[in-house]
């Protein structure tokens, strides 16, 4: 229940919009099921019952409507109840509709949301499998835990409807079938129990399971190409018969308390039965409506339950979605300055240290990165190269030391705007399965065609492109499948490019590609310089030789490079 209050409080008007319609709805088929009574009474030709408080009501209410309560008009009635029932009932599931959908959405961009705004050293600590499971999974079945509770509701305010009718009828009656209803919901509660830790487990399972698989064919690859499958598939498959034992739990209580719920209604209307003609002895049209509404009251107290187990089940996935959020909003990066980047003159970095714990990635490292230049990383894996690119786009910050843009302290800059200025290849080639626009524009509703098309010239893409059908809208296929390496990274570049960046981040941008290839790229990079300050990381020897400045990385320290030095580093 506390899911559902947390929903409704969300969305406070829709929720007192759904009530209101539930209730008019349960009221409305109230009153045309008491229309019954001095039906029944017409029927047998028999006086409305006296001793029936509802009996009493029904007449009167009736006469007072300009109803003559003869057969058709009662059949009337009871018909125009159901009409405006099912009427009020569209307007509430509606409603109901709208807020699922709702509640999945609003989940979804907070997630989203609070994942982009999280620092970026505890982003990338997280499984991605786990994030798209969150995204994907886990808020369908929060949100379809909201609808479950809804309905619950919707189903209690029937029972709440015809308890009222049948009381009004004979409340000695209705006390004894009140009373079988809530211990049939009381027997089957440890069965409910039972679903809602199957849901649990099997919302940590299906978390699990999907983060091995995404990790799985990331590397499918090496995994064939080294027949590694029968190493790699027991941990799925293991995974997987636990998911499947979770569901089949789930399968056998439900069908349970169903089985067990049919079997003891017609035992209840029964007893019920029996109660009313032996023991009270009430008139048979009497004991007729009270069995009509009796199965109607304790078919929707089953219902409820099976919804508040459905509801048990899956509120286990907004849980673990809101502390997957909270967790992320817990560590929002914390971005201070405010004032305007400007590079004209360059990048300089001061004594700057970052460490790892106690290892220390970068020691007091000084470097010069001049405006309009090509400047070039070399060194070893783990030397720092990445880092340095980290701590230039603010995803860190050093923990001792200076960094300053035009002898501004990047602290003090507006990280917003500081990154909308630099244009970022990495090197993994990282190109959607859309066009080649989309994949360049990303969808920025800023960025004309002629934008796109001057950024894939600027790049050297243009000669190939415009040869295709279709030219930039063409699709590049999964994973940019379509074209060769040197063109998907062409690409890439167009996307660095196509907002007109100052400062272009190149991080081993050619690792990848054949020797002409990548001598052709860097020559088009290096002809960039002047407008654009470049920043390589790079271990080849044509970025070296095209370099302004360069700067061996080792051991934590920056060691300048002369010409011929860098030369011979690239040999």
């Amino acid at each position: 229940m506390k899911l559902l209050l947390i929903f409704s409080r969300s969305d406070p008007w829709r929720s007192v919009l759904v009530l209101a319609a539930l209730v008019l709805a349960a009221a409305v088929e109230g009153f045309g099921f008491s229309t019954l009574l001095p039906l029944l009474s017409l029927a047998s030709n028999q006086p409305t019952t006296e001793h029936s408080a509802l009996g009493q009501i029904m007449g009167p209410l009736l006469s007072y409507a300009g109803l003559h309560p003869s057969t058709p008009v009662l059949l009337l009635v009871i018909l125009a109840a159901l009409l405006i029932k099912s009427a009020l009932l569209l307007v509430a599931n509606r409603q109901v509709g709208y807020t699922v959908a709702q509640v999945a959405t609003d989940l979804r961009l907070r997630l989203l949301h609070s994942l982009l705004s999280t620092r970026w050293a505890y982003f990338t600590s997280q499984p991605v499998g786990a994030l798209a499971n969150a995204f994907a999974a886990e808020a369908a079945r929060a949100s379809q835990a909201y609808l479950a509770g809804v309905t619950m509701v919707s189903q209690l305010i029937i029972v709440a409807a015809y308890a009222i009718v049948a009381a009004m009828t004979s409340s000695s009656a209705t006390a004894v079938a009140i009373s079988l209803g809530i211990i049939t919901v009381l027997i089957l509660s440890h069965l409910v129990r039972i679903t809602r830790t199957a849901g649990a487990q099997q919302t940590a399972l299906q978390k699990d399971v999907i983060t091995r698989l995404i990790d799985v064919f990331r590397g499918v690859k090496f995994v064939k190409v080294m027949g590694r499958e029968p190493i790699v598939a027991p941990m799925l498959i293991s995974e997987t018969e636990q998911l499947n034992a979770a569901l089949r739990r789930q399968v056998i209580t439900k069908e349970a308390v169903a089985a067990l719920q049919d079997m003891a209604l017609m035992s209840y209307v029964a007893v019920s039965v029996y109660v009313c003609i032996v023991v009270l002895g009430l008139d048979i049209s009497l004991v007729f409506m009270l069995a009509l509404v009796f199965i109607r009251m304790l078919t929707s107290l089953n219902k409820a339950q099976r919804q508040y187990q459905d509801m048990a089940e899956k509120e286990s996935a907004y849980w673990s979605l809101l502390s997957t959020v909270e967790a992320a909003e817990a560590e929002r990066e914390m971005i201070t300055g405010n004032k305007t980047p400007h590079l004209s003159r360059g990048i300089v970095l001061r004594d700057v240290l970052f460490a790892h714990g106690t290892h220390k990635v970068l020691d007091g490292v000084s470097l010069n990165i001049p405006a309009g230049k090509l400047t070039v990383l070399v060194g070893p894996s783990g030397s720092g190269k990445t880092t340095i690119i980290d701590l230039l786009a603010r995803l860190a910050n050093p923990q001792s030391g200076e960094i300053s843009v035009d002898d501004v302290p990047l602290s003090e800059l507006d990280a917003t705007a500081w990154r909308r200025m630099i244009g970022y290849v990495p090197q993994e080639t990282v190109l959607f399965n859309e066009s080649i626009a989309l994949n360049v524009s990303l969808g920025d509703p800023e960025i004309r065609r002629a934008d796109i098309e001057e950024a894939l010239q600027r790049c050297g893409a243009w000669p190939f492109i415009e040869c295709l059908p279709q030219g930039i809208d063409s699709s590049v296929g999964e994973l940019g499948a379509k074209f060769s390496g040197g063109e998907r990274q062409r690409i890439t570049i167009a996307r660095a490019l196509v907002r007109r960046p100052q400062l272009l981040i190149l991080d081993e941008p050619t690792s990848m590609l054949d020797t002409a290839s990548e001598k052709a790229i860097w020559q088009m990079v290096a002809g960039l310089r002047g407008p654009v300050t470049i920043l390589a990381v790079s271990h080849q020897h044509t970025p070296l030789a095209l370099a302004d400045h360069a700067y061996q990385l080792e051991h934590g320290h920056a060691v300048v490079l002369r010409p011929g030095e860098a030369l011979r580093a690239a040999t």
